[in-house]
């Protein structure tokens, strides 16, 4: 066991899964909170088979086994820190996760942060996801991608263009090239359809602890449709931040944003406890 901490912070990444991305940016948020905090810990958690030291093939994954592979993660380190306060922070595809982890881990976890958080697909990127679920398509990106990544140039070329410059890329590029990653990725994401249906989060956020949730959205998000806003329950505490992308925590100005919100968030409760 770890000695214990005042305050551990969890953080589950979007999708794909470079943790190392969000290094920065969760150390952004460490650095705030230990102004009015002594001994914060955090920690991101890639999603089952992706950015493992060792990937193996997963001949199936679905949203729920991603689920499942968090929860047991997640207690593990409850075990192991024995925090006093702990709070979990889920991004993208690592937001529908921790909204489907808050009812099991809600006397365990102190507050559930929620950051442009995807709850399945929406009539703006559902064009994009069937290119994953149709395997005609998602052969030829599976493939393509593979092409890609076989030449560095290109590759640096290729994630400039999606991502612009940024000195993540590379690392990026370094995570997503290592063995079964991509098909680890297409088989999760070809399955978002079936999946997201069967968990219908968009209702789910209509019934969430409001006393125990915060959500911070980017203005134009091609993940998050704006009627997401309107479902959270009148009394939940978010923020809509215009100068943020989906994609924040590769820029510093914005992941500073994003943190500085949690930290305006978390600050009054620091202070009452």
């Amino acid at each position: 066991m770890n000695d214990p901490i005042q305050t551990l912070v969890i953080l589950i990444p979007g999708n794909p899964s470079v943790p190392g991305v969000y290094e920065p940016f969760l150390n952004a948020v460490v650095s705030k909170l230990s102004q009015n905090r002594e001994q914060v810990k955090g920690i991101v958690l890639p999603h089952l088979g992706q950015c493992n030291t060792h990937l193996r093939r997963i001949k199936t994954i679905n949203l729920f086994d991603v689920v499942e592979e968090h929860k047991k993660n997640i207690l593990n380190h409850l075990q192991n820190y024995q925090a006093e306060e702990v709070i979990l922070i889920g991004h993208s595809l690592g937001g529908a996760v921790t909204l489907l982890l808050q009812d099991e881990l809600h006397d365990a976890i102190d507050r559930f942060i929620f950051l442009c958080p995807f709850l399945g697909p929406s009539a703006r990127n559902t064009s994009y996801l069937k290119l994953f679920k149709n395997p005609i398509t998602r052969f030829g990106l599976k493939y393509g991608s593979y092409t890609i990544l076989s030449n560095q140039i290109v590759a640096n070329r290729f994630f400039i263009k999606w991502l612009g410059e940024n000195p993540q890329n590379k690392n990026i590029i370094k995570q997503i090239k290592k063995p079964n990653y991509i098909h680890n990725f297409f088989t999760l994401v070809s399955g978002y359809f079936r999946d997201f249906h069967k968990v219908n989060l968009r209702h789910k956020v209509t019934n969430m602890d409001s006393d125990k949730s915060y959500f911070v959205f980017a203005r134009d998000d091609f993940w998050v449709p704006p009627e997401v806003v309107q479902k959270l329950p009148n009394a939940i505490r978010y923020s809509v931040l215009d100068d943020i992308s989906h994609d924040f925590c590769l820029v510093e100005k914005q992941f500073q944003q994003v943190a500085q919100s949690i930290h305006k968030y978390l600050e009054p409760i620091s202070k009452m406890a």
